[in-house]
């Protein structure tokens, strides 16, 4: 009984081992993009942002943030709640879409604006080839700034599972 027993099991792991493993290893990525755009667009209710990121090649953000009651904050420190969609191309064919509540605020002279949203998985959706699903570890953070003399810059941040 013994020699058969050997046998069977040897015959199961040269099986196993013929298949193709189809199953792939989830892997943690710290996910950090900023772009500048020095002609950041501002209306009377939204601010957008777009630009190359820096990292690694066809990387691209586009930050749009349109404020809820129609209209930017005005004066010193102001602050309001906001809608923040971003799209972020990781690289070609891959990209991160979050739309996330945040808050816009002025800073002390009241002439430049700040944004602040926080990530979690429910607000990122995937689109690409290169992994099945992606899923936020902890929080991520989305921030953009406009300053009238220099321009906008954004940044997206986030630790995913791939």
């Amino acid at each position: 009984m013994r020699p058969r027993s050997l046998l069977a099991a040897a015959a199961a792991a040269i099986a196993l081992s013929a298949l193709p493993m189809t199953a792939q290893a989830a892997t943690t990525e710290l996910i950090d993009r900023s772009a500048y755009d020095a002609t950041t667009e501002v209306t009377a209710g939204s601010l957008h942002i777009d630009g190359a990121t820096r990292g690694e090649l066809g990387g691209y953000l586009d930050v749009t943030v349109t404020a809820a009651d129609g209209s930017l904050p005005v004066g010193s420190n102001a602050c309001e709640a906001a809608s923040v969609d971003a799209v972020l191309t990781v690289s070609p064919g891959e990209t991160l879409t979050a739309q996330v509540a945040g808050e816009i605020c002025t800073g002390f002279y009241g002439d430049n604006y700040t944004v602040n949203a926080a990530v979690r998985s429910r607000h990122l959706d995937y689109e690409g080839t290169a992994h099945r699903k992606v899923k936020a570890v902890g929080d991520g953070l989305i921030s953009a700034s406009y300053v009238p003399w220099f321009g906008g810059q954004a940044g997206f941040s986030a630790t995913v599972k791939w």
